[in-house]
């Protein structure tokens, strides 16, 4: 069992194998009893984490992923290809009219910001706020992000007095978007309350912002190293569906998520007992040298299935097509528009054992 800066120690799981089973088996392996990350306060206060999907077992997690699915269908997604497109290019054309920038900032962040905002239906001009929520609410081990906890409240402040109008608006004048949907959503007569809206609303910013920008800006690092593989990209662009899914293996938007023993179970000799935290660890599992050929090598002809959504259950993400999208059309653009990027300084990452992510990615033409 390993410790982690003074709060109770937690068991890995570390093997392909072992991941998925746990993920497979909600009722040993719960979400609600310690929320998503390992620690218990510091990182999101227990109560905040418990109102979000991703922090809660049936039924509660089937009721709400219910009322969410509607306007996450593969089909649903595939409507937003065109507008996902003319924010990629208009994002790649602004470094391309600068001859460089920083692919987290210029591309990453604006792209999927306002990818999810337009899905959402905020405003525009909110988009490098959903950003910094995002930051804050995710990045919790780098002080750049979130000095203390106080800013994590304030964010809770200041995302409420902003979406609990838009809710209401919502509800008198329904449009097209997943807000809402989500104000509308209702399955057997059950519908979200306000509140529930609001916490459901911050884990599509954070997911949606995060995960995507994480996982283009670490492929595009990567490319960069390799420019035969970004070559071969560029001469043969029907690659590139698969390539997306070497990304996603390779480089998880987040390296862990946290589960709590709701009984005693046996593995592998050892005793987990009720209450143990246990980080399921996606890094490892999508590298475990059982199920992959030479795992630490990066490969975009591999076209592997993975763990980067997780690994299968209950809390398979809701956004995974949403995230192949976009990637696949980051990666589409930035290889037929920039064909000679090459990195202008050194890179910068985000302190966190959470999250896979840079924080800079400097690059010229």
């Amino acid at each position: 069992m390993t410790t982690y800066d003074g709060e109770p120690g937690f068991w890995s799981l570390t093997r392909h194998a072992d991941i998925r089973a746990a993920n497979m088996d909600w009722e040993t392996y719960s979400s609600a009893l310690g929320g998503m990350m390992l620690p218990d306060e510091s990182a999101v206060p227990m109560d905040l984490q418990r109102e979000v999907i991703i922090s809660m077992d049936p039924p509660r997690h089937t009721r709400v992923k219910g009322l969410f699915q509607r306007a996450f269908t593969p089909k649903a997604i595939e409507e937003h290809a065109v507008e996902v497109r003319r924010i990629v290019a208009d994002a790649i054309d602004g470094v391309v009219r600068a001859g460089g920038g920083d692919l987290v900032k210029d591309v990453g962040g604006p792209v999927t910001s306002r990818v999810i905002g337009s899905m959402l239906g905020t405003d525009p001009g909110m988009d490098a706020t959903l950003v910094e929520w995002a930051n804050v609410g995710l990045a919790f081990e780098d002080p750049e992000y979130r000095p203390n906890l106080e800013r994590l409240y304030e964010l809770v402040q200041e995302g409420g007095e902003y979406i609990l109008p838009l809710i209401a608006a919502r509800r008198e004048q329904p449009t097209n978007d997943i807000l809402t949907a989500l104000a509308l959503a209702e399955v057997e007569g059950d519908r979200f309350n306000d509140m529930e809206i609001f916490m459901q609303f911050g884990i599509l910013i954070a997911g949606g912002t995060d995960s995507t920008k994480s996982v283009y800006t670490n492929a595009m690092h990567a490319l960069m190293h390799d420019r035969e593989q970004l070559a071969l990209l560029q001469r043969e662009p029907s690659r590139i569906p698969d390539a997306v899914e070497e990304m996603l293996r390779y480089f998880p938007a987040f390296s862990y998520m946290r589960r709590t023993a709701s009984r005693d179970v046996e593995l592998h000799g050892q005793t987990i007992k009720a209450g143990d935290k246990v980080a399921l660890w996606y890094a490892s599992g999508n590298r475990d040298e059982t199920v992959y050929e030479d795992p630490h090598r990066f490969d975009i002809t591999r076209a592997p299935t993975h763990q980067a959504f997780g690994a299968g259950g209950r809390h398979f993400c809701l956004g995974a097509a949403l995230a192949r999208l976009e990637l696949r059309i980051l990666l589409e653009e930035t290889v037929a528009r920039i064909p000679q990027l090459h990195l202008a300084g050194e890179p910068t990452r985000t302190r966190s054992t959470f999250l896979n992510q840079f924080k800079t990615l400097p690059v010229t033409l």
